[in-house]
Parts: structure tokens; sequence; C-alpha cells
């Protein structure tokens, strides 16, 4: 890093880190461009010496309790400490793939003031698993191609089907990048559930692009259990149906077509991963399988979710906190 006209923030909140954490750190220190870059950590409480690891790397601390972390409230918190014309966010565990991570995000902020923010790729960590190797692998930020996202002004995006506009606010603050001018007129929402995309359907509504970058790319992965991808697929779909009205498993019927339809189609990518290829058929079946039904139930419990807050508020509360829980 060299000193020049433009600080960039990093922005990273915390909660008991672990060892790991002191790779991000390391890679941020690390981190090539023409900018001077500050780290600003919001801890909420660790217990095993996070804050001290970050102090050690010239980071700045503010403390927060746990009951106070809210996903867009504490980000919006970071940045309001931040000194960046740029503000960068991740998250504990995502670790830069190289020294070029923050350069390429900005980069794109500076060639051009209509990009609000840009967000970057993500890489499966070495040691992932593989199911988790595939399905990081095929996701929309695992692409190699960089795209922008521009609706050409509120009137057009508001004319466009739910889909599209659904692709248009992707964003994803794993790791992203913002123009501190554009989040002062567009902060985050105070939610528990999808802060980025909120974000990003905010500012593309108002006439702003956002970039996809996979030239900035993170190591970014989780071992999940089916308890997991049954609550992760719930909130997704829950954020969806709120802010675009996309209802993709709406009835009973559709979610016993979609089981079988996503168990097929998440079989056939494991059968194209190297290390799997030479494993027996009716072990990736049943692996695309186990991972496919919570999947599907979670999205059909998000739609049905909506009509059980009508019929029984009481119900609905006891519903989504258990399955929001821990997401």
């Amino acid at each position: 890093m060299t000193d020049g006209a433009r600080k960039v923030s990093v922005v990273i909140p915390t909660l008991d880190a672990g060892p790991g954490f002191e790779e991000l750190l390391q890679k941020i220190r690390a981190q090539e461009g023409d900018f001077e870059v500050e780290v600003l950590v919001i801890d909420s409480e660790s217990t095993d010496g996070t804050d001290e690891i970050a102090r050690r790397y010239g980071a700045t601390v503010r403390q927060i309790s746990r009951s106070e972390f809210n996903h867009g409230a504490t980000r919006n918190l970071g940045i309001s400490f931040a000194r960046g014309e740029y503000v960068a966010l991740t998250v504990q565990d995502a670790v830069p793939l190289d020294c070029g991570w923050l350069a390429a995000m900005v980069e794109d902020l500076e060639e051009d003031e209509r990009v609000a923010g840009v967000y970057g790729r993500q890489i499966p960590r070495p040691d992932s698993g593989p199911l988790t190797r595939v399905l990081v692998n095929s996701l929309a930020t695992a692409g190699l191609e960089r795209r922008e996202q521009f609706a050409g002004g509120p009137e057009r995006y508001h004319e466009m089907p739910p889909a599209q506009r659904r692709r248009l606010a992707a964003f994803d603050n794993v790791s992203s990048c913002l123009r501190r001018s554009v989040w002062e007129e567009i902060p985050f929402e105070k939610t528990s559930f999808g802060e980025d995309i909120r974000w990003g359907k905010r500012v593309v509504e108002a006439g702003y692009k956002t970039v996809y970058e996979p030239r900035s790319a993170v190591f970014h992965s989780h071992e999940r259990g089916a308890l997991y991808d049954l609550r992760r697929y719930y909130v997704d779909q829950w954020v969806l149906l709120e802010l675009f009205g996309l209802e993709l498993v709406p009835n009973l019927r559709r979610l016993l077509l979609s089981i079988p339809r996503a168990s097929l189609h998440l079989y056939r990518l494991l059968r194209k991963d190297e290390e799997l290829a030479a494993r027996r058929t009716p072990a990736l079946a049943l692996l695309a399988v186990k991972y496919a039904v919570p999947a599907q139930v979670g999205t059909y419990l998000g739609v049905r979710s909506a009509g059980i807050s009508r019929v029984s508020p009481r119900a609905f509360e006891r519903l989504h906190r258990f399955l929001s829980k821990g997401v």
C-alpha cells in the first residue's frame, strides 16, 4: 500500500472471529493501491481476543453489545466512523485472494461516478467439502465475467418483471465497496436479513449502477447442515417476497415438483466436479437430495409465511423466530 490522495476504509463486523481472523487482517494490510487504508472493526462483545488481534494490526475497534447487532444498522455504524471516500465491507471469515482485492473495486468506482457500489467474487475455501465447493461455484458471485447492473432510471426499473428486478438488485456484503456519498443518501436499512440486496435494489431504483467485479475475490465458504439450509432458504424467500413479490415455490404441488428438479440439477453439478466424478452414482444422488429437500421446503415455507401471518399472527411469530434463528 502507498499513501495517496484517497483514503479507503474497510469495515468488518465481528463476533468471536477465531484464529483465522488474523489472516484476513494480514491480507488487508498487504493490499496494493494508490490509496491509504484504514480498518474499522465493530465488535459484538467477543470473548476470544478478536478485538486485541484487530488492534494489533492497527484497526480501530468500536464495541457494541451482542443485542445491538443488526446487519444493516451495525454496518451503518461502522461506515459512519469511516473517513474514506470509499468504504469496503467484508466479513470476519472472508480472506482476500490476492493483493488486488481492494484496488479492483476502487477502480470501478473511480472510473464511473454513477457506480454506487461494487461487489466481488467468492471462491470456496481450499479445505471446503465437495458439496460446499460445488454450491459456492454455482452461485452468481462465482462468475468470471464482470457485470454492470443498471436499470436506466426508476420508471424503467419498475416496469421490469420481478425476476429481472431481482437480478439487477443483486449485491453481497461478504465482499463489497461503496461510494460513501451514495451511502449518505441511501444508507442500509435496519434489518436482520438481506441488508445488501435491499440496498442494491434502492440504489439501482434511484438510477445508480452497481458492478459485479470478479477481479476482486475472496475465499469464503461454510460447511452447513440441513437445518441451516432450511433456515437460509426460508429467509431468502421471505426477503424475495417482500422486495419483489417473487414466489419461487408457491404451493405444495410446486414443492413436490421442485424437490426432484433441484436434486437432479445439483446431481449434475456434482457429477461435473473432478474430485467427485469417480464416486458411485447413488452416493451423489443421495447427497443432492439431502440438500435439495431442506432448501425447497424452506423456500416453500417462506412463501407460506405471508398467509400464515394473516391467519394466525402468533403461529407466524413462532415459526419465523425458529426459521430465522442463526441466519
